[in-house]
């Protein structure tokens, strides 16, 4: 069945009475503005520290290359590439038979000398008794003081001939100078060594020394005794500062050596960290979570009168947690640190 003209007007003017009945009701029920619920700390302005910080190495303060002081064939080698060695302790052992036959030879002449020296002592004696009793003459007499002084003197020269010979004879048997770790061997077995040849790389675990580098204006602020922090992983350290070094090198940089006395698990040649106070700040300290990033600019969220506000801000240190900034704060500020994540300018916020 068609419509006819007069109820399909009847039917549109319906349907536009209705349409403007919901849009009426729609006007009549505003959105409800949503309010954040956020935390704050006030805007507390100080003077802080800055902290300087820089890698470097640990290195040992006692790192020698060993060398005998004999020459001869290596005969045994007692220590190998790692090996923990004690002062004192063998490394290894040079042919030693001709230094036994020459120290033997020796201490033989010695005891010759000595029987000489005796021999001489009683002629001397009694000629001087025969002296007395003019019963010699003074040149006879003289000669014999001559041969007697001249056999202690030939005496005390092979005793110290023969103690040079017993210690040549000791040093074919190499030992360590220092209580460490065998880093390199550098001979084998059958090796001919004389002194000039390296035969260990030796290295002392502790102490050890942290090395870095610093410019020209940052020297300045450095003191010898003076205390850094070192950090390697989880482990931090105080170590006196105990040489600058007096020019910089091609990088125009500064070597810096602190001490460490009992670096118990850190091994030499390691990394780590150096830090210390550098220079005073104003500033406002603040949790490092109230610190945000937006296009290479950090901010902070702030409420003015119940809304949140952006504001740029320069962070000057960070450090253990805290962060402190520089910005455009003004009195009554409050710096918001919990309650970020949907955050938009101008948001209505309550404090908890």
């Amino acid at each position: 069945m068609l419509m006819t003209r007069q109820s399909v007007l009847a039917l549109l003017v319906f349907v536009a009475f209705l349409f403007s009945c919901g849009t009426e009701e729609v006007k009549k029920t505003p959105k409800k503005e949503r309010t954040f619920k956020v935390k704050t700390v006030p805007v507390e302005k100080g003077e802080f520290f800055t902290k300087y910080r820089t890698s470097g190495y640990f290195e040992a303060v006692h790192r020698l290359k060993v060398k005998p002081e004999v020459s001869g064939k290596v005969e045994r080698l007692f220590a190998e590439e790692g090996d923990k060695v004690n002062r004192g302790k063998p490394l290894l052992k040079i042919e030693d038979s001709l230094y036994r036959k020459a120290y033997e030879e020796t201490l033989w002449k010695l005891k010759q000398a000595q029987r000489e020296l005796e021999n001489i002592r009683a002629i001397y004696n009694r000629r001087k008794e025969l002296f007395k009793k003019e019963l010699i003459s003074r040149e006879e007499y003289e000669e014999f003081k001559t041969k007697l002084e001249s056999a202690r003197a030939k005496v005390e020269s092979l005793k110290a001939l023969v103690e040079r010979k017993k210690i040549e004879l000791s040093k074919t048997l190499l030992k360590s100078p220092i209580e460490g770790y065998v880093v390199k061997r550098f001979v084998e077995v059958g090796d001919y060594i004389t002194p000039q040849r390296e035969a260990y790389e030796l290295v002392k675990p502790h102490p050890l020394r942290f090395v870095f580098k610093v410019p020209q204006e940052v020297v300045r602020k450095l003191k010898l005794n003076q205390n850094i922090t070192v950090r390697l992983e989880d482990k931090e350290i105080t170590a006196p500062v105990t040489y600058i070094s007096p020019t910089a090198d091609r990088g125009r940089l500064f070597t810096v050596k602190a001490l460490i006395e009992d670096p118990e698990g850190i091994k030499p040649g390691t990394y780590g960290e150096a830090s210390f106070n550098y220079r005073k700040v104003e500033g406002v300290s603040l949790p490092e979570q109230a610190v945000q990033l937006s296009q290479r600019q950090s901010f902070v969220w702030i409420v003015r009168n119940g809304r949140s506000l952006k504001l740029p801000v320069q962070v000057l240190t960070h450090e253990e947690g805290k962060v402190v900034v520089s910005g455009d704060f003004k009195e009554g500020d409050r710096v918001i640190v919990e309650g970020l994540l949907f955050l938009f300018e101008g948001a209505k916020v309550v404090e908890e």
